[in-house]
């Protein structure tokens, strides 16, 4: 496509740490559906634990792939808000992307490639009054529906070589020893790892918070009630978990933690 394209859409993904208890989420969705009544917004989560950017580039990149072709997704983790801190727009062969320019697109690539990104500063878009503390309601809502409704692209602003990306954590292999990372903590207390099914076996060796586990399991109910397991989770990454219980929090795993696996020699 051209810089003068135009990627117009019905789908809105948003993402943000905002929660559900405030009219934070209402207001960018009021502004949205104000501009573009007929647009259809998804809520991938806002319970995204605040300001934790690294979380946000994870769901943001398990969400994609079950998207519609065109999906403009809208995320707000934002903590530099009010800052010098730019807003960035980009797209994909299938998809486009507004985001503070904080590192929440890093891992966009490891689904699709980013052909083109923007510096969104076209003043024109913007709500009247812009608060220093809310931008994700007063520029990029309106751009969101603006791009929704058929803007060309080089009316977004100007493009971009540069923006803040953190790297993707891969696992390492040594032998048949991997050593991985925790990288999310679900909402049930799952530690979600970066390690895939490929690096593994059916009989791997886990050790987590110096807990030893073996073997991969099918399913959350393939242990006892209140027993630990591992298993492939729903986006195809390691997890650890308990059944009906929150490994998170009973083993003190959180984002960061290391993880080993040694596959079998088999």
């Amino acid at each position: 496509m051209t810089c003068d394209s135009i990627m117009k859409t019905r789908f809105i993904a948003l993402l943000s740490d905002f929660g559900t208890n405030d009219p934070f989420v209402a207001s960018m969705k009021g502004v949205l559906l104000s501009r573009a009544p007929k647009l259809t917004i998804i809520d991938i989560t806002h319970q995204i634990p605040p300001q934790d950017i690294q979380t946000a580039a994870f769901y943001l990149m398990a969400a994609m792939p079950y998207m519609p072709k065109n999906t403009l997704f809208l995320t707000v983790v934002d903590p530099l808000v009010g800052t010098g801190r730019g807003i960035l727009w980009a797209k994909t062969k299938k998809h486009q992307f507004i985001a503070p320019d904080n590192g929440i697109l890093s891992w966009v690539e490891e689904r699709e490639k980013i052909t083109e990104v923007r510096f969104i500063n076209n003043s024109d878009l913007f709500l009247p009054r812009i608060s220093s503390t809310f931008h994700g309601r007063d520029i990029m809502a309106p751009v969101a529906a603006a791009i929704a409704g058929g803007l060309p692209e080089k009316k977004i602003g100007p493009l971009l070589r540069d923006y803040r990306k953190f790297p993707y954590p891969r696992p390492e292999k040594a032998g048949n020893r991997i050593t991985g990372t925790v990288i999310a903590v679900d909402h049930f207390g799952n530690a979600i790892t970066n390690i895939t099914q490929q690096y593994l076996s059916a009989k791997s060796i886990f050790t987590v918070s110096d807990r030893i586990l073996k073997g991969l399991k099918l399913t959350y109910a393939s242990v006892p009630e209140g027993e630990p397991l591992a298993l492939i989770g729903s986006f195809g990454f390691l997890e650890f978990s308990i059944r009906n219980g929150n490994f998170a929090g009973a083993f003190g795993v959180k984002e960061g933690s290391e993880v080993e696996a040694i596959t079998s020699l088999e």
